[in-house]
């Protein structure tokens, strides 16, 4: 009985022995190793320092510290490309492209609102070079039925920007994009906006040149609401140039307006075209009508309806501001005119023009503006409340010389008749083309000698020498008879 239990007993200490092995055996040898190691490394690296802590067995263990850097500095490359994206459906036509619109439509009760943002043609040049050309291009949209339509295309393209030494060209110009279009309808406000910021040169220790065409945002506006606002912001040829050569164009582009509102109509071009600043160095703007803008009386002119009750036209232009410091600056501009046709009972029209003002500090500034200086009179009917400001001509130097010029355009020659076509008057009086002589043909040998006389005057001739010779032969019998009569007394 006594073997029994000693038996037992030892069987149940080997079962205490065999469990304890299997747990010393399963536990994770991960959680010591490192622990050893890490002594080990810190002894070797450490010496005489205080002994650390075992760590705790559960602890992760500690990442292996990185791989020294080969060589400095750093680079960093972060390429970011923005091209051709599309957001709601609206895609910016290419240029020379076939496909895409520009031509804008809202319908809603409440307010329609269309405020394209166009920013190209931008050049900055940092001790480089940079040139840029684009056309602007509004971002076509059919908005209809919603109870407020919003268009707020932003779009930024071909502009360049050159850094110490490394030059940048962005090229994008074209003719071939067709006017935009803006149509709002039925709603109680219509507001169009589009901003146009392109032709924009700064630089310094470079040299500059921007090109733009604004055709692509300028086009035909048509409102009928309640309140109607046309709103179009231009800035353009605008140069900054320090110690370089800077050269930039913007030819201004035709714009219809109708606008039908019920309560007001309201036209606000604002356009600063030929803002020119050049220290030690030379800039050079344009701002001329493009080829073929629709003339009045030998002006470029915007073509402008309204029929609400009270009609508002207030174009405000600022051109040719030239600012020369130790260098040449110049600038030729001829603002575009607003012909209005206003229906309505309380016509308004103030056109505001700051055109050809130069200042020059030890520099040459020079600065031109057609056809604003001594327009007396609006283009236009001229009812209701006009009152045009013009502020044009005027100069400030010192220590340089600065021109400001305010000519009247020239008026365009009248074409002369052509000569196949001449006036119908009687020939006997005048003829436009010279009647070619014809020869009289020879007459007949005569004995008779011609005198060439005319015959009224050998007629004339003929009767005073009968009259002469009645007149002799009744002297004469008088004479005769007179001795006869003495002799029988």
């Amino acid at each position: 009985m006594r073997r029994n239990r000693l038996r037992t007993v030892g069987a149940i200490a080997g079962a205490l022995a065999l469990a304890g092995g299997l747990v010393a055996g399963f536990l994770p040898a991960g959680a010591s190793a490192p622990a050893a190691t890490t002594t080990t490394t810190t002894s070797s690296t450490t010496t005489g320092a205080t002994p650390r802590v075992a760590a705790d067995p559960s602890a992760p263990p500690a990442p292996a510290p990185p791989a020294p850097l080969s060589s400095l500095p750093v680079s960093v490359s972060i390429p970011i490309t923005l091209l051709t994206d599309e957001i709601a459906g609206m895609l910016l036509p290419d240029q020379d492209s076939t496909t895409g619109t520009n031509a804008t439509a809202q319908q809603s009760p409440s307010a329609d609102i269309d405020a394209p943002v166009n920013a190209c043609s931008v050049s900055a040049g940092l001790a480089a070079d940079a040139g840029s050309s684009c056309s602007t291009t509004s971002v076509g949209v059919d908005q209809l039925g919603g109870v407020a339509d919003l268009d707020v295309p932003i779009t930024a393209q071909d502009n360049a920007v050159g850094l110490l030494g490394s030059a940048a060209s962005a090229l994008g110009l074209t003719t071939g994009q067709s006017p935009a279009s803006t149509t709002q309808d039925g709603a109680l406000v219509n507001l169009a906006a589009p901003v146009s910021i392109c032709s924009v040169n700064v630089g310094l220790l470079g040299d500059t040149g921007s090109d733009c065409t604004t055709v692509g945002t300028d086009g035909v506006t048509s409102q009928q609401g309640v309140i109607d606002a046309d709103v179009p912001v231009t800035v353009c040829d605008v140069i900054v140039e320090v110690v370089g050569d800077s050269t930039a164009t913007c030819p201004q582009n035709h714009d219809t307006v109708t606008q039908s509102g019920q309560l007001a109509d309201l036209y606000v071009p604002t356009t600063v075209c030929g803002i020119v600043a050049a220290l030690d160095g030379t800039a050079t703007g344009s701002c001329m009508p493009a080829s073929g803008f629709p003339l009045v009386d030998d002006l470029p002119t915007d073509s402008l309806t309204q029929g609400a009750p009270i009609d508002g036209a207030l174009p405000v232009t600022a051109c040719s501001i030239v600012v020369a410091v130790a260098g040449t600056a110049s600038n030729t501009c001829e603002p575009t005119h607003v012909a209005p046709t206003q229906g309505g009972s309380v016509p308004v029209n103030v056109p505001v023009t700051a055109c050809s003002i130069a200042a020059a500090v030890d520099g040459t500034a020079s600065a031109t503006c057609t056809g604003a200086g001594s327009t007396t009179t609006p283009i236009g009917p001229g009812t209701g409340i006009t009152v045009p400001v013009t502020i044009c001509g005027t100069e400030a130097a010192l220590g340089g010389t600065a021109t400001a010029q305010c000519p009247e355009p020239t008026p365009t020659p009248v074409a002369p008749s052509s000569p196949s076509s001449p006036t119908t008057v009687p020939v006997t009086l005048a003829a436009t083309t010279p009647t070619p002589a014809t020869t009289a043909a020879s007459p007949a040998p005569s004995p008779l000698a011609l005198t060439g006389a005319p015959l009224l005057l050998e007629l004339v001739i003929g009767a005073l020498a009968l009259v002469s010779g009645f007149v002799i032969s009744r002297t004469a019998r008088r004479q005769d008879r007179a001795p006869r009569h003495v002799l029988r007394g």
